[in-house]
């Protein structure tokens, strides 16, 4: 089985305008990136499930703008996925070992329900993660049912906390869709002491259940300290799918050496290639346009597609996608001469809390015909 981010993965969308800033991570609970560009959607599959938050976004100016997805990809569709859209090296293809753990399925209805919230994405993948002291795992959870309204989403926990370190023991999220909820594991644990967290999809009218899923949290020993991505550095089509080898490779000589360890997915502020002087001059003094900064504000380029949690899988690899953009046609109309934009985005790995595994940049390039976007990926 191989692991995808889960953005948990993680996975998430854009809306179409400018968004009033919420706090999200799926709860997406907190983003670790300006949460107003990540958003609530269904990218198709669950490679690219939404993971966000659904934001207002009010700005007459975005209603083009393609969902951004910045997460997790399950491992189900990663290698097809990698090998249709990189020119660098496919996926592994070696069979993996099998999982002690299943990942989490679609559950039937409960006895006696008919018409039951069907599950379309629920992160983590994995029942049993391994989780570190003190750690933020993101959960998050969609369901699909014609009468979403009709529902509400119970996160409850033993020996953990939501929100923050110090949070309550339970969150209920109105209808179907969680985006990200925070879980905090306590940073005295010490792997002896149980640590769960339970998703149960009630029926508000009686209150019956008709979903339950239980995740059992084993502790981290030895954290991976590497990782290196498979494919290149060059421009490829969206969505650009990345898998990672995780190491290195421990004493036990074979793999898995890390299996079902969680490692979460952290953004820094964006940035655009674009200065205050390649924009018309009416424009720019119109809009106070003095700085790049300015710029990446105004045109709410500083985020991403949401942050995510991912589950290493049986092969030590994790994969990410990158896939939407950025509503860019009244920066391109506005510009002294065509130019190819490049909005840059830091990106930043971690498996032990507060330590980089990785740190890479992820750039979305329009080119300067204005309507050809590629995305490209390297460390930095």
């Amino acid at each position: 089985m191989q692991a995808f981010a889960e953005r948990s993965t993680a996975r998430r969308v854009v809306s179409s305008s400018r968004p009033a800033q919420p706090g999200q991570a799926h709860s997406r609970a907190s983003f670790d990136s300006q949460p107003h560009q990540h958003a609530l959607g269904t990218l198709g599959n669950h490679a690219v499930r939404g993971l966000l938050d659904g934001n207002d976004w009010s700005s007459e100016r975005r209603t083009t703008q393609t969902p951004l997805y910045d997460g997790p990809v399950p491992s189900s569709t990663a290698s097809q996925t990698a090998t249709a859209t990189q020119t660098a090296p496919a996926v592994q293809t070696t069979p993996a070992a099998k999982p002690t753990t299943p990942p989490v399925v679609a559950a039937p209805p409960k006895a006696g329900m008919t018409n039951a919230p069907t599950s379309t994405s629920l992160i983590p993948f994995h029942t049993a993660p391994m989780a570190a002291p003190g750690e933020r795992v993101i959960f998050n959870g969609e369901f699909s049912d014609p009468s979403p309204a009709n529902y509400r989403l119970e996160y409850s926990t033993t020996g953990g906390h939501f929100s923050s370190a110090t949070g309550g023991t339970s969150q209920t999220i109105a209808g179907l869709t969680s985006g990200n909820v925070d879980f905090f594991v306590p940073a005295a644990w010490d792997g002896r002491t149980a640590l769960s967290v339970t998703l149960k999809v009630v029926k508000i009218s009686d209150s019956s259940v008709a979903f339950t899923q239980t995740w059992t949290f084993t502790l981290k020993k030895d954290y991976p300290t590497s990782m290196t991505q498979k494919e290149g550095t060059g421009e490829v089509n969206l969505p650009g799918t990345y898998s990672y080898d995780i190491g290195p490779a421990l004493r036990t000589g074979h793999k898995p050496f890390y299996e079902h360890m969680t490692v979460l997915e952290k953004f820094d502020q964006g940035t655009v290639n674009i200065a205050p002087a390649d924009i018309k001059p009416k424009y720019r003094t119109d809009n106070a346009l003095n700085s790049t900064a300015d710029i990446v504000a105004h045109f709410n380029l500083g985020g991403s597609g949401g942050n995510g949690r991912f589950t290493i899988d049986a092969n030590d690899q994790i994969f990410d996608q990158h896939g939407g953009h950025y509503e860019l046609t009244e920066l391109v109309s506005n510009l002294v001469a065509p130019k190819q934009i490049e909005v840059a985005l830091p990106q930043t790995y971690e498996a032990k809390p507060g330590t980089a595994l990785g740190r890479y940049m992820i750039t979305r390039v329009l080119h300067a015909d204005g309507t050809t976007w590629k995305v490209k990926k390297g460390t930095r």
